[in-house]
Order: structure tokens, then sequence, then C-alpha cells
């Protein structure tokens, strides 16, 4: 753009002239012009007194008049009442303009359709031979060329450094000319660089500047020879200096690039800058400087290698001083290369006033904290500044971590995008073994170690930081961390990252898995077949991977019928198998993501498929537990032996959990646990009291998920359990042979492998390859769409079992004969204080008539040739099971039984569908 006043044309021309940007700040303002009337643009008046005026001509744009603010005052263009609206000062003028243009997409694109050079080729004329590149300059720099490098850049700021406009550049090359011409959209400047050679002439080389260029790479080229290491701005500074009476400058200030100086210049501030971003100023380069001025000033980019740049040299360098531009200063917006603002030309475009300029250069510190003088006696006297030896620990990564639940400073170290948490007395170590290194004078270690400066336990003033994100991972991604690199799982792929690439969050440092992640072939599929049932496929070479083999192991329900009776499985057999198995595979996934979302929020919990019929009794040891063990080696697990813990007082059974717990694992839970307690928990705020310490409350998005392992069955399925649960059924093949059981043998896991999975002694490929596996499983979670996640496995053997529990041993046992087929007791009705009375009577227990009535009903679902309890054709009610009570002889209401068996049931039914058929005549 050629001037803001351009810029500002083209967003009112975007904006409706202006209308919108009106309607933006005010909305009742568009009711006003469908209706015309006034509204109300301040909301504590009280009748509506702004009115808004329509654009004059067609360079107009709309206008507001508030005749409530008084003479003189409320009268508004569409940028003034941005501004007003935005508590804005004259001075932020550029910034509002800035703001609008990016708000309604009138930002200045480079397109190469548009930007680009005049290109013109012919035959080299004779004198052009042997001189291969000529530039022409034009006259003198136009507004539209300053526009270009500057809000306040003049054509003598732009002499002062050696540029020129370019007119034309012609090459010529095997007899051919080629000649480059600026025009009005495509600019061509040119630097005129003398130096010294080695023998002490005077050479020059130019560098050109194409800032229209749409390819970054190709904005700057060289045409001469430049020398290998080589400081811009030389020649300026040094004339400077003569100007002054070679007397010194304040400071000299380093920027990033020819742009950048023309811009520093034109604020009072002499420049000088090298080739390139990564190339490094050395220390006789800082001596050189150091004879011109009175203190070096770097301003840095801020983007990642600005910054990296920027602290190396710091550090390196400690004498020179720093001034960090931040990302408030450039308003998030972005520049004509899509890009977030970075440099200092960013920076004085949105913030184009000398005092601008002045507030950045006095948030400068150095990394050197001491100041030496010395005495009249001749000895060195050092003062430690306070502000500059937290800069220079802030650059090295000490800082402290915003944390409202403690009353003392929590100490961190950051490294790139890892945290670590450092106690004061690392601090203090750090600080000793680096001055030791740099062989700083006794005297000044001494001073800087008994300063009251440093850090200590109770007290810091180092900066706080409350905007690391340790997120571990979004809706569509999930985050992992290795030794060699960190992961990125979405639903299309797993993408390796270096710990050095840019990246918006951050890990602590113990939560990097110590293993390194080697990117792994698919190891598994999972596709539907025609009728809706899933089919994993396991891949040709997968079965080097220990934890998929157990995953399939755990899922083989039926391993009996085939290892031990040499049958196949039926096609039910076999599709209740992969349907184990997918569901393992997506809950193995679910528990990895930290992502959490109301709607899918469970509670996994492992059971075993093959349970004892006795409630009592329990098999266990079919690796439920490893299941769970195997995820916490992913993610951050807080485990409880729930058969040993009492949640009879449960205030302190979490003390420990924090925001970066991942996931809550409950093993061993006995058969009457609560449950309850624990799914209050899966969709709600996380509460953490701690001993002696104030409880905090973790939010929902940022609690950790369930998981329970138990040797028993679940003894409530209301709706809101069934929503809040994702059971995982593990079959017996891992087992152990005992008296109760008839199994031919043990089998454990290690029985399985020849070794513990993810123990001392498993091999860093065997890791690398359980590592790759779960990653996947993240990947096909996230791959399902939302609402078909949660794919449940089989349940029928493990309600059949729950049943079973339900009806209880000695009760199961006593109906079996009571209502056996030809016990007499089936197909009648029977009054239920008999039927109680004589299970009393004969087991000797002393069961209340609840009891009998939940056992019973229990018992009826389970028999195999008993339909159901109370049928609703022979109790006339809406449903099978309701509650039946009629009159015996002596008119006393009496509650009866009703026991159907599945022959009476079938022999009904074909009795009633007979008695519907109607007979030709």
């Amino acid at each position: 753009m050629a001037n803001l006043t351009d810029l500002l044309q083209k967003v009112y021309d975007q904006a409706n002239r202006g209308l919108d940007i009106i309607v933006g700040v005010c909305p009742e303002a568009a009711d006003a012009v469908a209706n015309k009337r006034n509204f109300r643009l301040r909301p504590d008046e009280r009748t509506p007194s702004a009115h808004l005026y329509p654009p004059k001509d067609s360079g107009d744009c709309w206008h507001v008049k508030d005749y409530g603010m008084g003479e003189g005052e409320g009268f508004f263009s569409p940028i003034d009442l941005y501004m007003w609206d935005c508590g804005y000062t004259q001075s932020q003028f550029a910034l509002a303009v800035q703001e609008l243009a990016e708000k309604y997409g009138v930002q200045e694109e480079l397109k190469q359709s548009i930007n680009k050079p005049e290109i013109v080729k012919r035959d080299a004329l004779p004198c052009e031979l042997g001189k291969p590149v000529r530039i022409t300059y034009q006259d003198d720099f136009t507004a539209a060329d300053l526009a270009t490098w500057g809000p306040r850049v003049k054509p003598e700021h732009l002499t002062a450094l050696g540029w020129h406009p370019v007119k034309a550049i012609a090459r010529t090359t095997d007899g051919v000319t080629t000649i480059k011409k600026a025009t009005d959209t495509y600019p061509i400047y040119a630097q005129e660089c003398p130096y010294q050679d080695g023998q002490g002439n005077m050479r020059m080389f130019q560098k050109v500047y194409e800032p229209k260029n749409a390819n970054k790479a190709y904005r700057f080229s060289i045409i001469g020879e430049k020398p290998q290491h080589y400081i811009f701005g030389m020649q300026a500074l040094r004339h400077k200096f003569q100007e002054q009476g070679e007397e010194k400058l304040d400071e000299v200030v380093l920027v990033s690039g020819g742009s950048d100086a023309a811009n520093c210049l034109s604020m009072g501030y002499q420049p000088v800058w090298l080739g390139s971003e990564t190339e490094e100023l050395q220390e006789a380069d800082y001596t050189l400087l150091m004879k011109y001025a009175k203190r070096i000033v770097n301003i840095p980019d801020i983007d990642d290698t600005g910054i990296k740049v920027g602290k190396r040299l710091a550090l390196r360098l400690p004498g020179i001083y720093t001034a960090w531009m931040n990302n408030s200063d450039m308003h998030l917006l972005h520049d004509n290369r899509g890009r977030l603002r970075k440099d200092l030309k960013d920076y004085l475009q949105l913030n184009p006033h000398r005092s601008d300029m002045k507030r950045l250069m006095d948030r400068a510190h150095r990394a050197q904290f001491w100041t030496e003088r010395t005495t009249k006696q001749g000895d060195k006297e050092y003062t430690i500044s306070h502000t500059d030896l937290d800069y220079f620990l802030e650059l090295n990564g000490f800082y402290t971590l915003k944390d409202e639940s403690r009353n003392e400073p929590q100490y961190i170290r950051i490294d790139g995008i890892v945290v670590q948490a450092v106690t004061a007395k690392a601090i203090v170590g750090f600080m000793k073994q680096w001055m030791e290194q740099q062989a700083l004078p006794a005297a000044l270690q001494d001073r800087v170690l008994r300063s009251h400066d440093l850090p200590t336990t109770n007290h810091s003033t180092l900066r706080e930081r409350d905007n690391l994100d340790f997120g571990k991972g979004t809706a569509t991604a999930q985050y992992f961390h290795f030794r060699n690199c960190w992961v990125e799982v979405t639903a299309d792929k797993i993408t390796t990252h270096r710990y050095t690439d840019a990246t918006n969050h951050y890990v602590w440092a113990d939560n990097i898995i110590q293993h390194d992640y080697r990117p792994t072939a698919d190891m598994f599929t999972v596709t539907t077949d025609d009728e809706g049932r899933y089919r994993v496929g396991i891949s040709e070479g997968a079965e080097q991977c220990n934890l998929l083999k157990f995953l399939v192991n755990s899922s083989r329900l039926y391993w009996r019928k085939v290892d031990e009776g040499g049958l196949p499985l039926t096609p039910e057999e076999d599709a209740d198998e992969h349907l184990c198995l997918a569901s393992r595979l997506a809950n193995m996934g679910y528990m990895l993501t930290s992502h959490k979302s109301e709607s899918e929020a469970w509670a996994t919990i492992c059971l075993d498929s093959t349970m004892a019929e006795n409630v009592d009794e329990c098999n266990g040891r079919s690796g439920k537990s490893f299941y769970i063990s195997a995820v916490s080696k992913m993610v951050k697990t807080f485990s409880i032996d729930a058969g040993n813990t009492s949640f009879k007082d449960p205030r302190f059974i979490f003390d420990g959990v924090t925001s970066d717990t991942n996931l809550i694992f409950l093993d061993e839970c006995p058969r009457k646990f609560n449950y309850n307690f624990v799914y209050g928990l899966v969709t709600g705020d996380f509460r953490v009291e701690e001993k002696n310490k104030h409880s905090y409350v973790i939010p929902f998005v940022q609690s950790p998920k369930f998981a329970m392992a138990t040797n028993f069955t679940l003894s409530r399925h209301d709706p809101s359990t069934e929503g809040r649960i994702w059971p995982q059924p593990f079959s017996d093949y891992y087992h152990v042979k005992s008296q109760q059981n008839d199994y031919r043998e043990s089998r454990s896991i290690r029985d399985d492998f020849g070794q513990n999975l993810m123990g001392t002694e498993y091999s860093e490929r065997d890791w690398q390859l359980d590592l790759a596996l779960m990653t996947q499983c993240v990947r096909f979670y996230l791959s399902l769409s939302a609402g078909s996640r949660k794919i449940m496995p089989p349940l029928t053997r493990i309600e059949r079992r729950e049943q079973m529990a339900a009806v209880g041993k000695d009760f199961h046992q006593w109906a079996e004969e009571y209502f056996a087929e030809d016990g007499g007791n089936l197909d009648r009705e029977l009054k239920a204080d008999q039927v109680l009375s004589d299970f009393n009577r004969e087991t000797q227990f002393g069961w209340s008539p609840k009891r009998m009535k939940q056992h019973l009903d229990a018992y009826c679902q389970l028999a195999d040739h008993i339909h159901c309890l109370n049928p609703a054709s022979i109790t006339q009610k809406a449903t099978d099971g309701e509650r039946w009570v009629k009159r015996d002889e002596g008119g006393n209401v009496k509650t009866i039984y009703y026991v159907q068996s599945q022959k009476a049931a079938i022999a009904d039914a074909e009795k009633a569908a007979a008695e519907q058929t109607i007979l030709p005549f």
C-alpha cells in the first residue's frame, strides 16, 4: 500500500463504505439504517441520540453523529468510531488501520501475476560483453518507495545507508542480455557496500533488494564479490561518528536486515546488521563496534529463529544489550506474506512514533549482571544488577511458574518445549558452575554467591510464566514425547517432530517417555463386513509386536474350543472375537488421548469373561492389570490398590493427582466396591484434597480419565451406569490352574513370551514396537466418527456370569430342583409366601420377601428351560414380570408367582396363532 490513507480507503470499500465497521461497533446501527431512526451509541443514555449519515459522494464514507455528547463532539468517521470504541489515542491510528485491514481481508498480497518486473531479452551489444551485470539507478526515491520502506523513512535515511532506487538491472550471459526493469508494483533497490580487501584495496559489492518478490528466497541477491563476513552499515556508522567529533554514540543498534535498519535510522538510532539472521556477531565485531558507541543494543526478530539466535548472542557476548519485542506489540497481526509480524519494521509500522522506539530501547537488558570499578586503592569492586541477574537467568531458561495453590515460588527451567521443575538450590548451583566455567574473578564469584538477589526457597523476582500450555492433545490430535522426538497423532497420520521444531505446547521433563520412537508400518486394520460386523486384520510382520499378540490372546474368548478341543469357531464365535479385539484397540486409543468431552466420558472397566459361579470366588490373572500398565507407560497414571484401600473416608484418596495426571487406575476392585463413587467423577470436575494443604478443583477438561479392573461381576446396570462405562472383557487365555477349575496347566504372560513384557529385560526394539502400536491405537480411535467411537465388546458371557452371580450358588442349586421341569412348580400359580417358606425351611437362611424376589427374577432370566416370571399372557399385565396379587379363599391379598416354562410359552404362542388363522369357507 502506498500509505495508510490508501489502505484505509480500501478498507472502507471492502466494509460497505465503512458501514460494516460502524455496525461492528454498535449492532443497533443496522436496524437504524433499515428503519431510518436514531440508535444508542452509549448504552447508558435513555433516549437514542446517535444518527447515521450516508456517504455524500463516491469517495466518501458513512458517518455517525451522537448529539448527546455535546457541542463539537460525537462526530465519527468509521475509523474514528473504531478507535473510540477500542480506547485508542490518535497515536495508534496506524495500528487501528492495520487491525481493520486484517479484519476485512484488505492486505497487500504478493501475487506473481501482479507483483512482477518487466523482463526484456535481446542480443548483447558489443559494449556489454565482458560486463556481466550493470545497474541503472532512478533519479530519486518516490513517495511510494518510502511507503514501502516504512512510515518515517526519508530519502536521506536510505541514502546514508547506501541504498538507491533501481531503474533496471542488465545481465549478459552467452551473448544474450536480460534486463529486469522495476515497475510501479515491483520496485527494486540496490545498496552499495564498500570494503577493504586483504591487500588493503577498497572494493565494493552491491546488495539488491526486491521487496515485492513473491518468492521470499529471491528477495535479496548479491552483485560482485561479498566478503565471507561483512557488517552492513559500518560506513554510515563511521560517518556519524565523525560528525559527532569522534565522540561515542550513546548506542549502535544491531538489527536483522536492511529494511529494519532504514526504519531504525528514521527513529534517530544508528543501525548495523549482518548478512543473514543466522550469521553471528563475532567478539572482534563487538570490540570494533564499542569503539563507536557506549553500548550495543540488539533487536532480534521474534520468530523462533530470531529468538533462538538472539538468546545465543546475549549469552555468548554478555555485554550486548537486547531489546525484545513481543507478540502483544504486534497485536497478532499478519504481514503481506501471511506470517505473523516479527521484525522491527513491523513494530514501527504499528507503533510509528519516536516514543514507541524509545520505549522499546528502554526495555534493553544485558546478560552481564555485574559492573566493575577500580577503587582508589587499585582494588576491583563489583556491583550486582538485580534486574540483569534475573534477565541472565531467564536467558538460561529459569522462571517461576504461576500456581495459585502455592505460597512459595515454583521454579522451572525451560529448554525449547521441555520444562523441568528445579529448586532454588539448583539455580544457585547453576550460577556457581557457570561462573567457574567463565573463569570470573573469585571476588566477583564471592560477591554473587553472597548476594540477596539470588532466588531463595521463599522469595523470587524471576519472571512468572502463566502461559505455558501443557496440553497433551486436542479434539483432533494427541501428542506423545519420546527421547528422540515428539509425535503428533491425528485420524489420518502419525507425524514425528524434532524438539527444535516450532510448536505451541510444552511438556514436563518427567513426562518424556524414556525410549526412542521409530515409525512403524500399520500393524492392524479394522473394517466392517456386509453385515456391519467388525473385522480386524493383522498385518504381515506385526506378530513381532508382543503387545499386539497380548491384545489378540486376551480377546480369544473361545480359545479352549480351538486349542483344546480342536474344533473350528462358528461364524458367531469368530465375530465375537473380532469385535472384542476391535473394542480393545479403540479403548486403548481412548485411554491414551487426553482430550475430554462430556459426550465421550467413560470409565474403562476390565472384567474376566469367564467368571466363577460363586460370587465369593474369582479367577483373575487374565492380563487386566497388565493392559492398564501398558497404557501407563505412555501417559501419567495414578494407581490405587482398591482391594486394600478404605473408601469410607475418600477425602485423601486422590492426594497426588494433578491436572497433569492422565489416568487414574483402580486395581483389584472388590466384589462390593462402590462404583457410584467413581461414576460421579467421570463426567464432572475433579476435587483433590491434599493432607495438610488446601483442596483444589481440576476442571473436567483437564481432569484424568478412569480405568478399573475387577475379578468380580458388576451389580448395577441402570442406564446411567451403562452410559459411563466402557467394559473390556478378558478371556481366560492367561489363567492359573487350581483344584477349583479344570484347566490343564497354568499360563502367564511370561510363560507365553518368555519374558516380562515391558520389564527390565525388555529390548529397545520391543519397546519401540509396543509404543508404535499404541500410537496406532490412538489414530484408530480418532479416525472413528464422533458418537461411534465406543465400540462395545461382546458381553453375552459376562452378562450370563453376572446373572449367575445375581442368582447365587445356593439359590441356584435350590431352584434347579424346586423349578425342575418335572418338579410340579412350573406353569401354575404359587403363593409367594409359600415359596419363601419352602426355601427358608430347606436352607435355614431366613431370607426376606424382597431378597427372594430379586434372586427369583435373576434365576428366571438365567435358566434355559424357563421363559419368564409372571408372563403377561397369564397375569394380563402390560409386560412380563410385573407384580401379581390375588385374593385367596379367605379374601386376603396374596402375592403370586407364576414361573412359565419355555415349553408352555411355545405352546401358548402356537395356540394364539392358530386362533387368529381365518379358515376358508
